[in-house]
């Protein structure tokens, strides 16, 4: 089964998703507190395997490459 969640963080104005399928996941616009992102895959029991950014930009710090480095994806 696949699903998309979507990832709303009090305070930003943007969201962020995780989806994916039975064992793997992409996040989507990942906020600078990667620790939220990898707790939705946990729940979900995914392995984050891809990362993307859809707009970067000088006024969103993004977790992208944080959450990347740290799941291999």
């Amino acid at each position: 089964m696949f699903f998309v969640d979507t990832l709303e963080f009090e305070g930003l104005g943007n969201r962020s998703y995780l989806a994916g399928g039975p064992a793997a996941a992409v996040v989507v616009d990942p906020p600078r507190d990667i620790d939220q992102v990898i707790a939705a895959a946990v729940r979900r029991g995914v392995r984050i395997a891809f990362v993307a950014e859809t707009h970067v930009h000088n006024d969103y710090v993004t977790g992208g490459l944080e959450l990347a480095r740290v799941t291999g994806a």
